[in-house]
Formats: structure tokens, C-alpha cells, sequence
């Protein structure tokens, strides 16, 4: 069966994407992304009339693929315990298959101090309202430490999984440990003792 080729908006909103993880939210230029998707900024402001509204949307767009795939895999789960786990799988899962993904919700964790003061939307909010609710739910049923706020537990993973990730190369260089070579047996081994480290003493 033949596939279809992207519409228009799905190419902007691919070459957008890759703009804004290459050079933020200010550094990234209409003009260029226009320019990208042989659309001129004409055909790029039919879509999208400003860089505020083209960045919201490749940020939804984000923030929907996370959504599905906490549906297809973590709710999916028989229990609690393959929920946690899964949860854990689904972020190193992510950062390999959308590396683009990764970098721009990264760079906009990190860049987003200012703008998220006064942003109208939050289209992470409800990823990270489902993962805190996951995270609750497994404190409350005895498998992740309670000592510490979910927020704090949620923020450990994420913060370790994200770290390890970009840290990789440059350990790589620099220590022996032989998961290093490899970013997938990498980022495997961190997501087995990030479990460890939630779980209860």
C-alpha cells in the first residue's frame, strides 16, 4: 500500500522542529525554516502566522507523541510495577527514536525560564501531569520511595535519564566504564538503577 506523502503543515512542523532543537526558540528564524520547506514566508505564515504560534505547535506535537505512547505502553501494563518500568523504558525509548524530540524539549526545559511566565499554553502540562499522577500512584502503592515529593522523584528521572544521555559522549572520552561505548547498553543501564535508586530502601 502506497504511503502518503506529508502535507504541507507536517513538513513545516518537521523542519520546524528541527530549527528550534538546533537553535532554540530565539535563534531559530521563520525565514530559515521557510527557506527549508521551499515554502516562502508567505506559505509558512498561511499555516503558522507567527514563530510564537509555528513554536506552540511543534511543541504540541511533542507533547502528543509522549501522550501516545504513555497510552500504548504504560497504561497498556498489567500492573503497577510493569507501569513504573515501562514508564522508565518509554523515556530512553523516546530519546532514541525521536532524537530531534529530545533535544528540542530539552533545550526548551532549559531555555524557557522567561516565557513560561507568561505563556497562554503549556503543551507539556498534561505529559507531565500524567507522569506525576504515575508517580504518586506508585509511591502510595509501596514501590517508590516516599521520602522525597513526587515532583522530586519525577524530577530524578527525568534529570538523570536526560543528564546521562547528553553526558554520554564526553564520559565516553573520559572514563573507562565499558557501558560508555555504547549508548544504547548506556542508557539501558541507567534506566535499570534510576529504577533502583525511586525504589524503597
Amino acid at each position: 500500500m502506497a504511503t502518503l506523502a506529508p502535507s504541507r503543515k507536517e513538513l513545516i512542523l518537521a523542519r520546524a522542529e528541527q530549527h528550534f532543537a538546533d537553535h532554540g526558540f530565539q535563534g531559530a528564524s521563520l525565514s530559515a525554516i521557510a527557506r527549508d520547506c521551499e515554502v516562502g514566508n508567505p506559505g509558512l505564515l498561511h499555516h503558522f502566522p507567527s514563530k510564537e504560534v509555528l513554536y506552540r505547535a511543534v511543541l504540541e506535537k511533542q507533547a502528543e507523541d509522549l501522550t501516545a505512547r504513555i497510552c500504548r505502553r504504560v497504561e497498556a501494563a498489567p500492573d503497577l510495577p510493569a507501569r513504573v518500568q515501562a514508564f522508565v523504558a518509554l523515556q530512553v525509548e523516546w530519546m532514541h527514536a525521536r532524537p530531534t524530540g529530545f533535544k528540542l524539549v530539552t533545550r526548551e526545559l532549559l531555555d524557557n525560564a522567561e516565557r513560561i511566565q507568561h505563556a497562554q499554553t503549556r503543551p507539556l502540562e498534561g505529559f507531565l501531569q500524567a507522569s506525576l499522577g504515575l508517580v504518586a500512584a506508585a509511591q502510595k502503592g509501596g514501590l517508590v520511595r516516599n521520602d522525597l515529593s513526587a515532583v522530586v522523584v519525577l524530577t530524578l528521572i527525568f534529570g538523570t535519564l536526560n543528564y546521562a544521555k547528553m553526558a554520554r559522549p564526553t564520559f565516553a572520552k573520559t572514563f573507562a566504564e565499558s557501558e560508555l561505548k555504547s549508548d544504547t547498553a548506556w542508557m539501558k543501564a541507567m534506566a535499570r538503577d534510576v529504577l533502583r535508586v525511586i525504589s524503597p530502601p
